[in-house]
């Protein structure tokens, strides 16, 4: 098995995803014939099939088998993290941050990303909010600093509906 085989059928379905999906498929398909264990494949098609097919149990195996081949790898933990929230299996999810905190080196920024998502889509509006101004902190670009500010202005929006969704009627 050739690595630079494997990496470049990868690199080639990295760089048509998310516009040729058949490419895609096709090159994924060729890099994991090869090497079944290749991680950032295993990666790559879990997020394809997670998102632009929506097979949610086919992206969330693909992530487990991942998993059990790199157990510290972060792109691995992000790739079931994902699937977990996307499923809404949020209680797991919040398990599974533990984890990522004891085993995983991911950036802590892209850490309270996930937990701000998770809250948000728990409708923990509050919550969110406190991730995403922690988030300010550990951002390293600006463009990091608009997405979350972005962020923020949208949760700020969602808190300010619920609050009208339960004010008593006069």
């Amino acid at each position: 098995m050739s690595t630079s085989i494997v990496t470049s059928y990868y690199l080639k379905a990295f760089d048509a995803y998310p516009f040729e999906l058949a490419e895609v498929e096709e090159q994924l398909d060729y890099a994991l014939a090869y090497d079944p264990d290749h991680i950032s494949s295993l990666c790559l098609k879990s997020g394809y099939y997670l998102y632009a097919l929506n097979w949610q149990d086919e992206a969330r195996a693909l992530a487990e088998r991942a998993m059990a081949i790199d157990p510290h790898n972060s792109c691995v933990a992000a790739s079931l993290l994902n699937c977990m929230i996307e499923m809404g299996d949020l209680n797991e999810a919040l398990r599974f941050m533990d984890y990522i905190n004891r085993k995983v080196r991911m950036s802590t920024f892209i850490k309270y990303a996930y937990m701000a998502k998770i809250m948000e889509v728990k409708m923990h509006f509050k919550i969110a909010l406190n991730y995403y101004n922690t988030m300010i902190l550990y951002a390293e670009s600006s463009e990091q600093k608009d997405h979350v500010d972005a962020r923020i202005k949208l949760v700020k929006d969602k808190l300010k509906h619920q609050r009208k969704l339960k004010a008593p009627k006069k």
